[in-house]
């Protein structure tokens, strides 16, 4: 059992020549004592000869540790690694990812399950071609109580080919659990951004996207899991203020390969969306600004502006309603 040493992914970590299987699946795991199981068995299942199952205990406080000791005697492929103290999902990740043999790595959370067939279908995609840097596939969002909600690629269709980090910059289509990519560029890119507390997963994957071609399968591979609880859901006032200046940095970073007229239209589409996800969680006042800015950029003008009244009746509304 390995002991995080806290230091953050680095170049030197990518010359390794370590690799010893094709796939390092990595799962972080935080009081998932009820559900690490569940999603151990559908990487079982897989029909990939050469995998490892890296289980990276973020501090749990329930019996998670023992739930995967005993699921180690069981399965030699299981490796657990433990963090000193809860880190977060970007730093276990990264630790998992350090820890890493595989050439390929895939992730996976502790609560969602892989179909069978998800590994060997995208395993055959990135190994036809060396330019594709990530392959995704379609999933099924499932409520908590096992109800199925819809299909993934329903309000954020995926694109495909060299240039897909342009719609990464309005919007993610591609859930963590259902990706798989080359370990080497992602030791080289120095993994996800444990400065990020949210929107560390599409901060890598547009990285990702920046060096190459994402594939994204239409066939529905994972069984996503939607959590009432998350930091997202919660508190999604603040997330888009940590998510929107990281998607600007990296729009910035990129301006010489958009014209005026791109950015001026990312940039709509990012303020009409924000827009949409604030206002119809109930986050009705920092709506407002978001519709303003979309009809400033030429987004949806008329639709963005006829929101602007409606959250203030909302606001009015809901304040009345205390």
């Amino acid at each position: 059992m390995n002991n995080l040493t806290n230091n953050p992914i680095n170049n030197d970590d990518c010359v390794s020549n370590d690799e010893t299987c094709d796939v390092s699946v990595i799962i972080p795991a935080f009081n998932a004592a009820e559900t690490i199981s569940r999603a151990v068995g559908s990487v079982l299942i897989q029909d990939v000869d050469s995998l490892e199952i890296i289980i990276v205990d973020d501090g749990s406080t329930d019996d998670t540790f023992i739930a995967v000791t005993e699921l180690m005697q069981l399965h030699s492929v299981i490796r657990l690694l433990q963090m000193p103290k809860n880190g977060g999902v970007s730093a276990a990740r990264n630790y998992g990812i350090r820890e890493a043999k595989g050439k390929f790595l895939a992730f996976l959370d502790a609560d969602d399950i892989w179909l069978a067939g998800k590994l060997k279908k995208q395993l055959v995609e990135i190994k036809r071609d060396p330019s594709i840097t990530l392959v995704s596939c379609n999933s099924k969002l499932i409520s908590e109580s096992g109800e199925y909600l819809k299909e993934g690629h329903i309000n954020r269709p995926p694109v495909e080919g060299a240039e897909a980090w342009k719609t990464l910059l309005i919007y993610n289509f591609l859930p963590t659990p259902t990706v798989l990519t080359h370990r080497h560029l992602v030791l080289e890119l120095g993994g996800f951004d444990e400065n990020l507390p949210v929107g560390e997963d599409l901060d890598l994957w547009i990285r990702l996207a920046l060096r190459g071609k994402v594939i994204v399968l239409k066939e529905i591979l994972i069984n996503y899991y939607d959590s009432a609880g998350s930091l997202m859901k919660r508190h999604l006032a603040q997330t888009q203020m940590i998510v929107l200046p990281m998607l600007e940095k990296h729009l910035v970073q990129q301006k010489d390969k958009l014209s005026a007229k791109e950015i001026r239209h990312i940039r709509g589409l990012q303020s009409f969306q924000t827009g949409c996800n604030l206002f119809f969680a109930d986050e009705y006042l920092p709506s407002i600004p978001a519709f303003l800015q979309a009809a400033y950029y030429g987004t949806r003008p008329m639709k963005s502006l006829t929101y602007v009244p409606r959250a203030l009746l909302m606001l009015v509304f809901s304040l009345f309603n205390k």
